[in-house]
């Protein structure tokens, strides 16, 4: 894994709705999608591909099978887990995505359960 930047990020650009959940949980994983690799894919001849509605079909359908795999991880080691929105403008400016390619989507914390 490659760090994209410096620092403890688990704060940051999630949203006003609650700042604080999870800002503490040992995982907070942002899925941002990359168009160019979309349309630059070797081998898939999909000419949907190059259409922004189709191609969003595809970066959210992806994320969606990521989040359910770390899903599944996480129950299988006793671990919470959560996907949620996140405010994309100040992740992308945050993280220093290519605003024309990179799409911040979704984030997930994963973290362990509150005891009742």
């Amino acid at each position: 894994m490659t760090p994209v930047v410096d620092g403890d990020l688990r704060r940051f650009g999630l949203g006003a709705r609650q700042p604080e959940r999870g800002a503490h949980a040992p995982i907070r994983l942002i899925y941002v999608a990359d168009v160019c690799k979309l349309e630059h894919t070797r081998g898939f001849d999909e000419p949907g591909l190059h259409d922004p509605e189709v191609q969003k079909s595809y970066y959210y359908f992806d994320a969606g099978l990521v989040a359910g795999n770390v899903y599944l991880f996480a129950a299988s080691r006793g671990l919470a887990a959560r996907l949620h929105n996140c405010d994309r403008a100040a992740l992308s400016a945050k993280l220093g995505l290519n605003a024309a390619a990179e799409r911040p989507l979704f984030a997930q914390t994963v973290g362990y359960p509150k005891a009742r």
